[in-house]
């Protein structure tokens, strides 16, 4: 019965169709034209930064100032370092730390540059008393302060009237 019959050979499989690989080369191959088109079409690679900004930087550094160095001994310019400044506030007067959302350091001495020598911070909006100063350092003008601590202690310290770069930390 299955001798005069041809013998059985397996299916052959569909190939997988090339739809969606032919879709996504031809968007791509589409999309390439038309953005090198609308390139060529506008000009774009005439257009500069310096265009798309109007013409003037964004930013311009600031011109260096030349500073001058004095050399003094030892003796004068500890004798430097005390000397008084004049200054927004007076001895015995109630200020407070009016930086938004900064702790205001107290330090031991006037400066900041190069030290570590932070005793307490000051919260935003606590007020405190100046007990003297004003002193020059690090650019910056110092208040010798007593600020009384949640708990009940006082600490003395040094603390800036400004930042450095140049928001007022100190006011009424």
């Amino acid at each position: 019965m299955y001798a005069d019959s041809e013998p059985i050979t397996p299916k052959r499989t569909i190939p997988r169709s090339l739809y969606w690989p032919g879709f996504a080369l031809g968007m791509l191959f589409a999309g390439t034209i038309a953005c090198g088109g609308l390139y060529m079409v506008t000009g774009l690679s005439n257009i500069t930064l310096a265009d798309i900004r109007g013409g003037a930087p964004a930013w311009v550094p600031p011109t260096p100032l030349p500073t001058v160095e004095v050399a003094v001994n030892a003796a004068s310019d500890d004798a430097a370092s005390d000397a008084k400044i004049d200054g927004a506030f007076r001895v015995g007067q109630t200020v407070r730390n009016i930086l938004s959302n900064s702790r205001l350091n107290i330090r031991t001495t006037p400066g900041y540059l190069g030290k570590d020598d932070i005793v307490a911070q000051i919260p935003p909006g606590a007020t405190v008393e100046i007990i003297d100063g004003a002193r020059e350092a690090d650019g910056l003008r110092w208040w010798r302060i007593r600020y009384v601590v949640p708990n009940g202690a006082a600490v003395e310290g040094w603390v800036a009237e400004a930042t450095a770069s140049g928001v007022s930390s100190l006011g009424e």
